[in-house]
């Protein structure tokens, strides 16, 4: 039954009703007396009346029903607004979700790598600690056995039978000699004694070291007409590359900085020179022939100083460019390099061959065979390259 079936209904129950409760109010009158006429204009007008409020709830129930369509339809949008921004919402949590779980991950990959970066940094640390340490100590080796080493060679040397020097040790030192001056060793030269001193340092700067030792031992050496006025300071080969001075004038004494494998050739020139003022009454020949030869010695131990110092700086920037081009490829190098034991002459081989032209040839022949394939062009322009390098 539609809404307007039912309101129809309604309206003509209460037309009765009425029609009903005027009929029990109205007296009695017999049917001849009564006006039908006026009783069917009456209900006319009652008719027109419910006619008139039936219409309007028509009218009303129609706008209802509209407003209802509008109302389902409305509802029908928001429905599906609000499934939409359900779905919407699911996904955006989901994605949320998903957010979280990759931010933990990266928390976590970040906290791997932050404790990884950690022990890389305590492993590196400790890596360069014990390398420094090993330097250390195998530079207080070598410091501690270079002074026995020096004394030692020089000993040997000032007896070869070509030298022939009296010499003299901290122990045992000239008559002349008094406690305040103690060089490691000297030897007698032309009426004065060519001091020899081999230092040892633990200083950071080697360079510091031997400036403040020069000039510690011009004031101990003043007034002293007994010193000869050039003065030896003999340092290990390795501690040569850091110095970037290797002579010094102080006091009207003149010091060089030497390793100890220049010790053989200044004391051969220290023999030529006392031979040479001994050789005043020599025919010109002989004598021309002596300082040709002083002058040929004096260029052989000027160029090989020259050569070995181009060749260890040149080997001290390919190093250092090593360093800055793989850090980490050159401190397993160091690492390596320290796990190696350097090959050393015994003192006894040292003895042999410094003894004996005849073992030094045969020495420098074995070093040479078998003949190194190396090109031409590339000796030329290695000559050329340290011959720039000496201008």
């Amino acid at each position: 039954m539609t809404g307007f079936e039912i309101a129809l209904g309604i309206v003509v129950v209460l037309a009765l009703g009425a029609t009903v409760v005027l009929q029990m109010k109205r007296p009695y009158v017999p049917a001849d007396t009564r006006d039908w006429s006026k009783e069917v204009a009456k209900l006319e007008k009652e008719v027109e009346i419910e006619k008139a409020e039936h219409n309007k709830l028509t009218g009303a129930n129609k706008q209802m029903y509209a407003e209802l369509a509008q109302a389902k339809a409305k509802l029908q949008s928001i429905e599906k607004e609000r499934d939409t921004m359900q779905t919407t919402l699911t996904r955006m949590e989901a994605k949320r979700e998903q957010q979280e779980k990759e931010y933990a991950r990266g928390l976590e990959k970040i906290d791997a790598a932050e404790r990884a970066l950690k022990e890389e940094r305590q492993r590196v640390l400790a890596s360069e600690v014990e390398a420094k340490q090993v330097a250390e100590e195998e530079r207080d080796r070598l410091w501690n056995e270079h002074e026995v080493s020096v004394i030692a060679t020089l000993v040997d040397l000032c007896k070869q039978p070509h030298l022939q020097f009296k010499s003299y040790s901290n122990n045992n030192l000239p008559d002349d000699f008094d406690g305040s001056l103690k060089p490691d060793f000297l030897i007698e030269f032309l009426g004065q004694y060519v001091v020899f001193d081999a230092k040892v340092s633990k200083a950071q700067s080697l360079q510091t070291y031997i400036d403040d030792q020069v000039k510690k031992t011009a004031d101990k050496m003043k007034k002293n007409d007994k010193i000869y006025p050039h003065i030896f300071l003999v340092v290990p080969t390795e501690a040569v590359r850091e110095l970037k001075k290797l002579s010094y004038s102080k006091d009207n004494y003149t010091f060089y900085v030497v390793s100890r494998e220049a010790l053989s050739p200044i004391l051969a020139s220290l023999k030529r020179i006392s031979t040479y003022e001994l050789a005043e009454t020599l025919d010109p020949q002989k004598r021309e022939n002596i300082i040709n030869m002083l002058a040929d010695m004096a260029t052989h131990i000027s160029y090989r100083n020259a050569h070995e110092l181009l060749l260890t700086k040149m080997g001290a920037d390919t190093l250092e460019r090593v360093s800055r081009t793989d850090p980490e490829l050159a401190l397993e190098v160091d690492q390596k390099r320290l796990e190696k034991k350097l090959t050393a002459l015994s003192p006894s081989e040292i003895k042999r061959i410094a003894g004996s032209l005849t073992e030094q040839n045969a020495e420098i022949s074995s070093l040479a065979s078998p003949k190194a394939a190396v090109k031409k062009n590339m000796i030329d322009a290695a000559q050329s390259v340290i011959a720039q390098k000496l201008l």
